[in-house]
C-alpha cells in the first residue's frame, strides 16, 4: 500500500493524542484471524478469546479482515476519545458513509439477518453492531487494558520527542522497516496492493498494541488517514493478556544478550535512529552506538544512513530471535 503525502499533508502529520480503544479493537480482530509468525506473541490471548466469542463476533471478523484496510466508520475520529464516545459515533454513521466504507467488503451469505443490509447502507443493524463491539472489548481487551495502554503511551512519547527535536521526516523514517518513507511516498509492507489518498487531510500516526504490521484506516469526511503501527514492545511487558510460553521470552533474551542489548533489540523491532534508541534506553548516544555495533556484527540488525540520521532495523535473524 502506498500513501502519497502532499506538502499540505506533511504540515498535518500528527501523533494520536491518546490510546484509541477502537483502533486496538479492530487491530485485535485482525490478529485473531492471522496465523503468521509475527502474531505468535498473541497465541495464548487468541486461544482465550476464541473460547468466549459470541455469535455476533462473526460480523466483526468479517468487517476486520486481516491484510485489508479497516472500514473508516469503525474507528471514528472523535473529539472526546474513549470507547463510549467512539461507539456512540459509530451508532450515528449515516447510510452514505456506511455504504462507501463497505463497498469492497466480500459477500458473506452467512451473516445474521441484522447485519446483512450493512453493505447496502442499511443502518438498522448499527445498534447491534455497537453492542457486539462493546461485548468483544470486555472479553478481549478490558482484562489487560491499562498495561497495554502504558506501552502505547511510551511509544507515543518517544515519537513525540523525535518529532520535537528532528521533525516530521525523522518520525516517518523511524517507522522502518515496516513502513518505508521516501518523500513524498509512504510504502506500507502489509501485502496490500494499491494506493490510499489523503485528500489533503493529513496523516495521524497511532501506535497500537494489537498490531504486528501497519494497518491503514482510510480518510473519512474531514478526518485524516490513520496509520496504525505496532508500538515498541517494552523490555519486560506485563499486559495481562498472557503469553504462549512457560517463561517470558524477554527474560530469556536478557539472559542471552544482557538486559540492555535485549532491550535494544526490542526497541529496534520497529526501527529507529541512534539518538532515538539512546533516548528510549536512557543511555548516551555513544553507548547506544556500541550496542548497535555488537548486534550488527552478530547479524541481528542492519544499519543505513538516511540524510542526517543513522537508522537501525532488525534482520530476519533478529526478528526470529526476538519472537522466539
Amino acid at each position: 500500500m502506498r500513501i502519497e503525502l502532499t506538502l499540505q499533508d506533511l504540515t498535518r502529520v500528527r501523533l494520536a493524542p491518546e490510546s484509541d480503544p477502537l483502533a486496538e479493537l479492530v487491530s485485535s480482530l485482525q490478529i485473531l484471524q492471522r496465523r503468521d509468525a509475527g502474531s505468535a506473541l498473541f497465541n495464548r490471548w487468541r486461544h482465550r478469546v476464541r473460547l468466549g466469542l459470541a455469535e455476533s463476533a462473526s460480523v466483526l471478523l468479517w468487517l476486520c479482515r486481516p491484510y485489508a484496510p479497516i472500514p473508516a466508520f469503525l474507528v471514528p475520529d472523535t473529539d472526546e476519545g474513549g470507547l463510549e464516545a467512539g461507539l456512540a459515533e459509530i451508532a450515528r454513521t449515516d447510510p452514505v458513509c456506511l455504504k462507501s466504507a463497505l463497498r469492497n467488503a466480500p459477500v458473506n451469505r452467512e451473516l445474521p439477518a441484522w447485519a446483512a443490509g450493512l453493505p447496502d447502507g442499511d443502518t438498522a443493524g448499527l445498534p447491534k453492531l455497537v453492542q457486539a463491539m462493546q461485548d468483544y472489548f470486555e472479553l478481549s481487551l478490558a482484562p489487560g487494558w491499562e498495561p497495554a495502554r502504558a506501552q502505547v503511551d511510551a511509544d507515543r512519547g518517544m515519537r513525540a520527542q523525535l518529532l520535537l527535536h528532528d521533525g516530521v521526516d525523522a518520525v516517518l523514517a523511524s517507522l522502518r522497516p515496516l513502513v518505508r518513507w521516501a518523500s513524498p511516498v509512504l510504502e506500507i509492507g502489509d501485502g496490500i496492493v494499491g494506493s490510499c489518498g489523503t485528500g489533503g487531510a493529513g496523516l495521524t500516526l497511532s501506535p497500537t498494541y494489537f498490531a504486528v504490521c501497519p494497518v491503514i484506516v482510510p480518510a473519512s469526511g474531514k478526518a485524516s488517514v490513520r496509520l496504525l503501527y505496532p508500538s515498541v514492545r517494552q523490555a519486560a511487558p506485563s499486559t495481562g493478556y498472557g503469553r504462549d510460553v512457560r517463561r517470558s521470552p524477554d527474560t530469556a533474551l536478557a539472559d542471552l544478550l544482557g538486559p540492555t542489548r535485549a532491550a535494544t533489540l526490542a526497541v529496534l523491532a520497529v526501527g529507529c535512529s541512534t539518538s532515538e534508541l539512546a533516548a528510549r534506553l536512557g543511555v548516551t548516544a555513544s553507548a547506544a552506538s556500541k550496542h548497535t555495533t555488537v548486534l550488527r556484527r552478530a547479524g541481528l540488525i542492519t544499519t543505513e544512513r538516511d540524510r542526517n540520521a543513522v537508522l537501525h532495523s532488525l534482520t530476519p535473524l533478529g526478528t526470529a530471535l526476538l519472537g522466539a
